[in-house]
């Protein structure tokens, strides 16, 4: 009974350090974000009624000299409650009675304090490594199919026209096409050369693990499609298979991966047309290292030198110019259909993703994916702030933009009404992503 209980302790140990990393993390980059707003709200003057972070009932509060400090329930937000924000006052240190510029100003120091804790979170992602790469090949994998066009020695400027900012960009931009060609700019001997259809090799990834025809560990995606975890894989685009070599075989022959599938449920036989495989492409060479990073490598502390830091920090920065635009291009990806609502994932659902990596990262003590999460995150939730949609803040920004424009302040019920809207279609959206990611973690798939 005893050496039960103690096993328990340890299973909620095991589990209980990585949901508190995720809730943790989740309160700085709330806490940053609000602590950008009121520190300049406090800077200018502006009358601060109170200071939240969390949602829901407050668990523990503080009376300041004119501010409430609360910390509440449910960790998925928080807020500055400032005088004569989002109403008329007659208080000359009401929100409402700032000049514009001062307004703007309070409003985006919430999003530019997450993209600056996105950029330390990226220092010390960078920090940990090796080396800082660059650009530049320095060889190919045996069996690259790329050498064909790119040479040794080129620097990747751009891939189908877009700016490679740093080598995580490479492997971004080189995922967000299907086709397994690419348009490579690149610099040879001095010269900007353009270099179409570059080919590489694609493989199907995530589909369905199988073991004698009969397949597992379903995507979610096939799932929706009809297939399951147990069907035995009978025929393939017509022909009959007889083992695991010809499936596979017959797969990688399919260039589209797009497939016929003929399987056996029990002793019931089911057909199921044109299943589109996820694939992934096959980075086939490799980069020369910018700077190798050596002042972490000893038993003792070494500050490192002025080499090292100068890499460190433009890597950083143009790591986060990376993650920052991962962010749009995904966003625009979702807009014209290529990611679906399976693909996007709420508070649930990324604290969920958090708590899995955590918990492989104190398994592992490899802390550099939790990192390049948390960095990902916190420049997520800065950039879609700015969005100029009703309700974030990049919303009032737009307003105040118009401000600026006319010259003279738009009255504010039509701005609590447009907000009001925005703020109840983004709670509808956020309510179906919050349900789907529920029913994911239920059922394994998505609403669609």
């Amino acid at each position: 009974m005893d050496f039960n209980f103690i096993l328990t302790l340890a299973d909620v140990k095991a589990k209980g350090l990585p949901i508190l990393i995720g809730v943790l993390f989740f309160g700085l980059i709330i806490a940053i974000h609000e602590f950008g707003h009121f520190i300049f709200a406090k800077l200018f003057g502006v009358k601060v009624n109170e200071f939240a972070i969390g949602m829901g009932p407050t668990i523990l509060k503080k009376q300041g000299k004119e501010t409430v400090y609360a910390l509440r329930l449910f960790p998925i937000g928080g807020f500055v409650s400032m005088e004569g924000e989002g109403e008329e006052s007659d208080d000359e240190r009401a929100y409402c009675n700032q000049k514009t510029w001062k307004k703007m100003i309070i409003i985006s120091a919430g999003a530019v304090f997450n993209l600056i804790l996105g950029l330390i979170l990226c220092v010390i992602l960078i920090s940990g490594q090796d080396a800082v790469g660059s650009n530049r090949i320095s060889g190919f994998y045996e069996g690259a199919m790329s050498n064909s066009v790119l040479q040794l020695d080129d620097e990747i400027i751009r891939i189908d026209g877009k700016r490679v900012f740093s080598n995580y960009d490479i492997t971004f931009l080189m995922q967000r096409n299907a086709s397994g060609k690419f348009d490579f700019t690149v610099k040879r001997d001095g010269e900007k050369l353009i270099l179409e259809d570059v080919p590489f090799q694609k493989i199907t990834s995530g589909n369905f693990g199988y073991k004698d025809r009969q397949i597992s560990s379903v995507s979610a995606n096939l799932k929706r499609a009809g297939l399951d975890d147990g069907d035995i894989i009978t025929a393939v685009n017509g022909k009959a298979v007889k083992n695991d070599d010809e499936l596979i075989a017959l797969i990688r022959a399919d260039e589209d991966y797009t497939l016929d599938l003929e399987v056996l449920r029990g002793e019931e036989k089911l057909s199921f047309e044109g299943l589109k495989l996820a694939t992934v492409t096959i980075f086939d060479f490799t980069v020369y290292p910018e700077c190798e990073i050596t002042f972490n490598k000893g038993e003792q502390f070494e500050f490192p030198s002025i080499k090292e830091l100068s890499a460190i920090f433009k890597e950083s920065v143009n790591y986060s110019l990376s993650l920052g635009r991962m962010v749009y291009l995904s966003l625009f990806d979702l807009i014209s259909g290529q990611y679906g609502l399976n693909d996007i994932s709420g508070p649930i659902g990324t604290m969920s993703i958090i708590t899995d990596i955590a918990e492989e990262s104190v398994e592992t003590t490899d802390y550099s994916t939790l990192f390049m999460l948390f960095a990902m995150i916190t420049i997520n939730i800065g950039l879609f702030n700015l969005l100029p949609v009703p309700a974030l803040d990049g919303g009032h920004l737009f307003f105040m933009f118009f401000e600026l424009i006319l010259r003279r302040k738009i009255p504010q019920k039509y701005v609590s009404w447009i907000s009001g809207a925005g703020l109840a279609l983004l709670l509808i959206f956020m309510a179906v992503v919050s349900a789907n990611d529920i029913w994911k973690l239920i059922s394994g798939i998505g609403f669609m």
